[in-house]
């Protein structure tokens, strides 16, 4: 019986401390869906008002990984992203409302913070950030790389 109730101490002592959205309310998974296939949509539709909804703008960073002029694979920085939204959102031809992309993981800590891990079908992989702040959540930073 000490063996079991030590056994069983241990296992609860090594646990992981990141908890995942399954153990966290629905409402909070839905709605930190609902800000990231903004984002995404938002960006296919040239949709200024879904862009705004999902990022939090004024503090908002963005880094990726992409190619220069001559091909090689260089970091890039945007520090504003209002800009960048506003630029997508601009867009003349969007990448349309067709495309795929999907939630590969989300990890919740603290019912204030995420981390989704995002993918677009053939075009980037994202990881992105998200508060909890006003009872609604946003993306504080994007960060991407090309596939």
């Amino acid at each position: 019986m000490r063996i079991k109730l030590l056994t069983v101490l241990v296992i609860i002592g090594l646990a992981p401390l990141t908890v995942t959205a399954h153990d966290h309310g629905k409402e909070h998974k839905a709605a930190i869906e609902a800000a990231v296939f903004d984002y995404f949509h938002g960006q296919g539709e040239a949709s200024a008002e879904r862009l705004n909804r999902a990022f939090a703008a004024e503090s908002a960073t963005m880094v990726g990984v992409t190619r220069d002029r001559e091909g090689n694979e260089t970091i890039r920085a945007w520090k504003d992203m209002a800009e960048v939204l506003a630029n997508w959102s601009a867009n003349e031809n969007p990448p349309g409302t067709e495309r795929k992309g999907e939630i590969l993981s989300m990890d919740i800590v603290d019912d204030r913070i995420a981390v989704v891990m995002f993918k677009s079908a053939d075009r980037f992989y994202d990881a992105l950030t998200l508060v909890y702040i006003d009872d609604e959540w946003k993306i504080i930073q994007k960060a991407f790389v090309l596939q």
